[in-house]
């Protein structure tokens, strides 16, 4: 079997070549790690470590970070909301080799993986037997690596579009099979990768033309099985990867013929980082809103020095395109659900003048839900649209070209991701797509309606600071709900609102789309999601609840509600729901639990608010509250209730 990976002379012929070498970590950081471990700081060093890890893409400085990493222990685990995860390695490659830097690349995003590798080939065996060591392992997330050795026929030379397209679809049937299978056995959600390009054309360019082609039937492939992916299984763009990083940098044959590697060590970083984001992003761990210098990052020049007409953004002028060409690559990621805000060191009406002054601008000032300019700390404004946005730290990725900006929002605000620029704008986009952090495994309608909704919010905002009276603003916005039990429909956003809410939520217990997706039509789980919208437009879907009956108690494990609506009775009226489902169903007591983390302080006092007696604290102070149904007393709200809405 090849199951194990070169070391020495092979790894060091490919040498530690990246497609942007402008790595930040260098040998003073390493000493600095060395220096907290041997002062005996150990979670110091530890997240110094992981602060490197995301900011390199050379290897060899990675590999350093990892064996660093395995001398800390596993005793030494970061308090920043880590998550454990069960993790499974299958396919036709090896994948020992991913183990140090896969974990550590997963740590870095919070999440703490447990590995399960199978041997090389043996995916089929691992995921259809159901005794396997694979199946035995239990695991969330499986991760099939498929090569060009899972490709068991191939077109023959001169064989019609039609039969190439018969081979596709049978391919792409047994391994989406294979998927299946493994999932309705194990409940886990799949990343499988998709194919490179052969490095050798038979056919040269003609290739192309012919569809029995190898490169031309790679494609297909690829898009039949983009095309057919079912909702627990997630692509890995292998293709598009060793596209961007060059297929004579991705793929070394001398480590797939010596140890079935399928990818060389100097694109190793880069692959276990797009791996990483995609489970992350099952995790609900992407980014929310990225902060965005103006000065040299937003276009070039200084305007408070330059003025609007001495700014360089725009055709005809090189810098000035690579400028407007970020500016469009950061309106489509708006477009798409991602949040923009502003924190810059100006004057704001100079930061405001480009975004009215110049056509040439893709962004404009209502392309962003927060705009901070001001001479005081970065760190500040950041604390501040954290606040305004009602998200978290962790939630923020912050884009400045400036080194030394970057490196105090690192140690005043270690929860803020932050990006490695380079000094050329024509990287931007592409550095901003490496970091890891905007993954997603989908978007959804609610995604794209994000940036409008929060800018409705300001106007609800704008409307309470108008009145003095609150219950007269709460009547004023006109607001209507519609509780559902959970529908497949809606199992992505629920998903989404499970894995990334943190401030209203009594549990903060994560599921995958597949966990969520096996309690729909159980007769003993009770399950709401709530739509609400107002006179300013529609909120979408902004809170969840489950919970399972067990000897006639109703047991709550998840409860929780987007920032966006705290304080609107939202929480109240499903609440009113819970206790006449209770009734209906016969149960007599509702127990509910609450554990503390340090975002969801807003929720420690929030069973007894609805009249619940504290009735244990377990070790991890999470606390058990319980009443009874004839107890209960509705709670008056101001929304009204959909003709939609059921039990």
């Amino acid at each position: 079997m090849h199951n194990s990976t070169p070391r020495s002379e092979l790894e060091r012929s490919c040498g530690r070549a990246s497609r942007f070498p402008h790595s930040r970590m260098t040998a003073t950081a390493m000493d600095t790690i060395k220096a907290l471990l041997a002062a005996g700081r150990s979670e110091d060093a530890l997240r110094r470590l992981l602060h490197e890890a995301r900011a390199t893409t050379d290897y060899g400085l990675y590999a350093s970070l990892c064996r660093m990493r395995a001398r800390l222990g596993d005793a030494v685990r970061s308090r920043n909301g880590q998550l454990d995860i069960r993790l499974a390695l299958l396919g036709g490659a090896t994948t020992d080799f991913l183990h140090a830097p896969l974990r550590l690349e997963l740590e870095s995003i919070g999440l703490y993986a447990t590995l399960f590798s199978g041997e090389y080939g043996t995916h089929a065996q691992q995921m259809l037997d159901v005794d396997s060591d694979a199946a035995t392992f239990a695991p969330e997330v499986a991760v099939l690596l498929l090569t060009h050795a899972s490709i068991d026929a191939w077109p023959a030379a001169g064989d019609s579009a039609e039969a190439v397209t018969a081979l596709v679809e049978r391919l792409c049937t047994e391994w989406l099979a294979l998927c299946r299978a493994f999932h309705v056995r194990t409940r886990c959600e799949v990343v499988v990768t998709n194919f490179h390009i052969a490095p050798a054309r038979v056919n040269g360019s003609l290739g192309c033309r012919l569809p029995w082609d190898a490169n031309a039937f790679l494609r297909q492939v690829n898009r039949t099985l983009g095309e057919r992916l079912p909702p627990y299984v997630h692509l890995l763009d292998v293709d598009t990867l060793a596209s961007v990083h060059g297929i004579g940098k991705w793929f070394d044959p001398r480590f797939w013929h010596h140890s079935k590697q399928p990818v060389s060590f100097s694109c190793l970083v880069p692959f276990v980082r797009n791996l990483a984001a995609i489970i992350g992003a099952i995790y609900g761990r992407s980014a929310k809103c990225l902060v965005l210098d103006l000065d040299n990052t937003l276009w070039g020049g200084v305007v408070g020095d330059d003025g609007v007409e001495g700014l360089r953004i725009g055709e005809g002028d090189a810098e000035g395109e690579a400028f407007k060409a970020f500016q469009s690559y950061l309106r489509k990621l708006k477009d798409r659900g991602l949040l923009l805000a502003v924190c810059s060191k100006n004057e704001e009406a100079h930061a405001l003048a480009p975004f009215e002054q110049l056509a040439e601008m893709v962004l404009r000032r209502r392309d962003f839900v927060a705009f901070k300019a001001s001479w005081g700390p970065k760190s500040d404004a950041l604390k501040e649209i954290a606040h305004d946005l009602n998200i978290g730290l962790d939630a923020l990725v912050f884009v400045d070209d400036n080194p030394a900006e970057r490196e105090l929002i690192r140690q005043a605000l270690p929860q803020v991701k932050v990006v490695e620029l380079s000094r050329d704008p024509a990287e931007y986009s592409t550095l901003l797509d490496q970091s890891g952090w905007l993954e997603v495994t989908r978007i959804t309608d609610e995604d794209r309606r994000r940036t409008g909704q929060y800018l409705e919010n300001q106007d609800r905002d704008t409307l309470l600071s108008s009145l003095v009276d609150y219950d007269g603003y709460l009547t004023s916005l006109g607001q209507q709900a519609t509780i559902r039990p959970f529908e497949r429909e809606q199992l992505e956003r629920i998903t989404q609102l499970i894995n990334k809410t943190n401030q209203f939520n009594l549990t903060t217990m994560r599921m995958t789309r597949s966990e969520v997706e096996a309690l729909l039509d159980r007769p003993d789980v009770l399950t709401a999601y709530v739509r609400l919208v107002d006179r300013f437009g529609d909120n979408g879907i902004i809170s969840v609840l489950c919970g399972h009956v067990r000897d006639s108690v109703l047991r709550i494990d998840l409860w929780l509600m987007s920032c966006r609506v705290f304080k609107r009775g939202v929480e109240q009226l499903l609440a009113n729901h819970v206790f006449a489902w209770a009734a209906s169903a016969g149960v007599r007591e509702v127990h509910g639990r609450c554990t503390p983390t340090p975002k969801n302080g807003i929720v420690a006092d929030f069973y007894a608010s609805l009249g619940f007696a504290k009735i244990g604290t377990g070790v991890d102070e999470t606390t058990t509250w319980a009443t009874q149904v004839d107890d209960f007393k509705p709670q008056p709200v101001r929304i009204e209730l959909t003709k939609d809405s059921m039990l």
